[in-house]
């Protein structure tokens, strides 16, 4: 009785675990990789909440990312930044906050964002060819959340134009979603009982068979 107590609450157990895995929540995200990154800015800042408190970021510039100074030929790459979340999610959507003030002006912050996705980190279909990201209005400051309903393992953000400066950044960036489940291997095919019974009756004939031959005359 006890075992069977133990088989039925270790089912039910596995079945909440599974259920809670379901649901939505915040990605972590497994790397991010930036086209080019000023001085000691580091990407990786935009990832690890580190300059977040209560959702809000206290601005401080060493928690931040910031991009080389972008030329200003026409045509010039925009700078970007590819998110890799470590497997494939149904992501929901994106909060991000802008670079705001901290250092050196509201100006570095991005404005228009180009945000794209990819299942293999080779071939990128668009989610949003653009979204005005707004100026945060002084520290600390909230994030802006875009909805994406994309599924991908890879977002990528082409930060398009900013408020004037050479210079583009962000300061932390969040996604919102639910893990793909991986498709399960087919489960090989078990031969029915009549099937089974077929087989053996072949077996017996062919025994039978065998002796009938060896037997002297």
């Amino acid at each position: 009785m006890k075992t069977k107590n133990l088989f039925i609450g270790a089912t039910l157990f596995a079945a909440v675990s599974l259920t809670s895995s379901a649901y939505a929540g915040i990605i972590t995200v497994a790397d991010v990789t930036a086209s080019s990154t000023f001085g000691t800015y580091n990407a990786n800042s935009l990832i690890d909440e580190s300059g977040l408190s209560g959702g809000l970021h206290l601005g401080d510039w060493q928690n931040k990312w910031l991009s080389e100074a972008r030329p200003s030929t026409v045509g010039s790459p925009a700078p970007t930044l590819i998110f890799n979340l470590g497997s494939v999610f149904d992501v929901s959507s994106s909060t991000i906050w802008n670079y705001g003030d901290g250092c050196c002006g509201l100006d570095r912050s991005a404005k228009n964002l180009i945000v794209e996705a990819s299942l293999d980190n080779i071939n990128y279909f668009s989610v949003i060819s653009s979204a005005v990201l707004g100026q945060p209005a002084g520290d600390p400051f909230p994030g802006e959340t875009l909805t994406l309903n994309t599924t991908a393992q890879y977002i990528k953000f082409i930060l398009d134009t900013n408020y004037g400066a050479v210079y583009t950044g962000l300061s932390e960036v969040q996604f919102d979603g639910t893990a793909v489940s991986p498709t399960p291997a087919p489960t090989p095919s078990i031969p029915e009982p009549s099937s089974i019974a077929l087989i053996g009756l072949g077996l017996m004939g062919l025994g039978f068979k065998f002796a009938k031959k060896r037997k002297p005359a």
